[in-house]
């Protein structure tokens, strides 16, 4: 089996935090998004770890600095307009690197919280997905794919559904085996949407092949915007205010907050709140905000 980790989209969604610095790098209560993905890495080999050109030596460097082993592989993209969506990206790997086994896919935005070395194990040589159980339908409606399972049978997909019929969340987190990659090429050459939605090409296979279901509650964070990259930092913090050291907090209320780097924050209250490296607040009173850099 190898794995392999999508890091090629541009996160337009949380610009400008995201226009010099890909997603999947961004720190949460300190740590990068990656960091807790290879923490929790369950292959003996290097994960390939896919990436466009405009962010490739961001990807290198922090390789190099955390001691992480990856394959980098680099699309030669460098704006949201020329990227290939995350199914894309795995036909030209396949394509490209010409791929013959079983692989895990795992979206580099995406915090997993469960075991991984246990959803590998549970593979049987059919399409594994990993689903978040919300608990409530409801809470899926117009935010997350859902799946509708049978026994440990995935039976339908339904992608941002209006009316949900599953509490079941897809997750950025895949096993394929082998006999299904021929298929990635073929759904882009017939679909005529969904090319950067996993959900469309499961629904797609569904009719095709059998999917599996493995399906957890640990917890997971798809940082898809700031409301999730928010409730990512404060799951973290275990409900207490984390103060980078190099940050510069006078005459001020940190509350529920996570302040990511250094920075100065001056006669202010924060209440649940990320604050980015190199920001400046004075006389402020935020609450449930993303503050960026300046």
């Amino acid at each position: 089996m190898k794995g392999i980790i999508l890091a090629g989209g541009y996160a337009r969604r949380l610009w400008p935090i995201t226009l010099d610095r890909p997603k999947p790098l961004l720190p949460v209560v300190g740590k990068p998004i990656l960091d807790y993905i290879m923490e929790r890495y369950p292959l003996a080999e290097p994960p390939i770890l896919s990436t466009n050109r405009r962010f490739a030596a961001d990807f290198s460097a922090w390789a190099k600095s955390r001691g992480h082993r990856i394959d980098l592989v680099v699309e030669e993209t460098r704006r949201e307009e020329e990227k290939l969506g995350s199914i894309g990206a795995l036909a030209w790997l396949i394509d490209s690197l010409k791929l013959e086994e079983d692989l895990l896919v795992i979206g580099g935005d995406n915090l997993l919280l469960f075991d991984l070395a246990a959803f590998v194990k549970s593979f049987r040589g059919e399409t594994l997905v990993a689903l978040y159980d919300l608990g409530d339908p409801e809470t899926a409606r117009r935010r997350y794919g859902v799946a509708v399972v049978e026994g440990d049978r995935v039976v339908e997909f339904q992608e941002k559904p209006d009316r949900p019929r599953s509490s079941l969340a897809s997750t950025a987190c895949y096993i394929f085996p082998q006999r299904v990659l021929p298929l990635f090429r073929r759904f882009l050459e017939e679909a005529e949407q969904g090319k950067d939605a996993p959900g469309y090409f499961l629904s797609w296979l569904l009719s095709r092949k059998t999917v599996r279901a493995f399906v957890f509650k640990e917890g997971w964070f798809d940082i898809g915007g700031r409301e999730a990259y928010i409730a990512a930092n404060l799951h973290f913090t275990g409900g207490k205010p984390w103060v980078h050291p190099g940050a510069r907090v006078m005459d001020s209320r940190i509350d529920r907050s996570v302040i990511l780097g250094p920075c100065t924050i001056e006669g202010s209250v924060l209440r649940e709140c990320v604050v980015d490296a190199e920001a400046e607040l004075a006389g402020v009173e935020l609450e449930r905000t993303l503050v960026g850099r300046g």
